[in-house]
């Protein structure tokens, strides 16, 4: 796989990436949306990101990304030992001019969500948590007991941003309705189904973005009691 580390970021000539994650669950209709030559050659446009770079982790799900069983093999070539890097996975490869890799598993997922521009995630509320923090780090928002981690002004265009994918084949709707209410906040952009992350005007939207930093912490408190509040649950 393409490391997406700290360490590596930028080394695509400092272009833009994107991860995906599905956290242990499966999406099998986003990681077939994400892994598609259709989508991919969206998000090269400048106009949808100028993105250079994704990484997927697939989980448990039945689709492997970018292999020729599940997506167009047009445009497709494989990645040699030179462009690897340290690259471990077998599969990586350029589609329609974006690198790409994948994975099922790591022990942490946090340095792949940290390197990159753009993080597309389903709706489970750890992954959100997750993706909110290191949003408001990287955009220079202040996390509640700690210093602030960025300075300066930050594009609008260039800032960290964190789109949820929710899931219509589940049967609990919770995640949709906690994902929905952190939206209306501005706090994160929701896509109610991967076919809509094939519509050139979703990336634009998504582009336009500007995210408002989730300013919480407490080791996750202040995320906990906003769920709380949304649910209605007695503190």
């Amino acid at each position: 796989m393409l490391s997406l580390s700290s360490s590596k970021r930028g080394h695509h000539g400092g272009g833009r990436s994107i991860f995906v994650t599905v956290g242990t669950t499966k999406f099998d209709s986003l990681i077939s949306t994400v892994s598609s030559s259709q989508f991919l050659s969206q998000i090269s446009k400048p106009e949808c990101g100028a993105y250079v770079c994704i990484a997927v982790q697939y989980g448990r799900g039945a689709v492997t990304p970018f292999v020729s069983d599940n997506t167009s093999t047009s445009g497709v070539e494989q990645i040699s030992d030179d462009q690897q890097h340290d690259s471990s996975d077998d599969n990586a490869r350029l589609v329609e001019g974006v690198s790409c890799s994948s994975y099922r598993f790591k022990p942490t997922l946090r340095q792949d969500m940290e390197a990159a521009d753009l993080i597309i995630s389903h709706a489970g509320a750890g992954s959100i948590m997750e993706g909110l923090e290191l949003c408001c780090a990287a955009n220079g928002g202040r996390i509640k007991g700690g210093d602030a981690t960025a300075s300066g002004d930050v594009s609008q265009k260039r800032r960290k941003k964190l789109v949820v994918v929710t899931n219509a084949a589940l049967m609990n709707a919770h995640q949709s309705e906690l994902a929905d209410a952190l939206e209306a906040r501005g706090h994160l952009f929701v896509v109610n189904d991967p076919s809509e992350l094939l519509k050139e005007e979703t990336l634009r939207q998504i582009e336009k973005f500007d995210q408002i930093p989730f300013e919480g912490g407490d080791g996750g408190a202040d995320f906990a009691a906003l769920v709380d509040n949304h649910f209605g649950f007695e503190p």
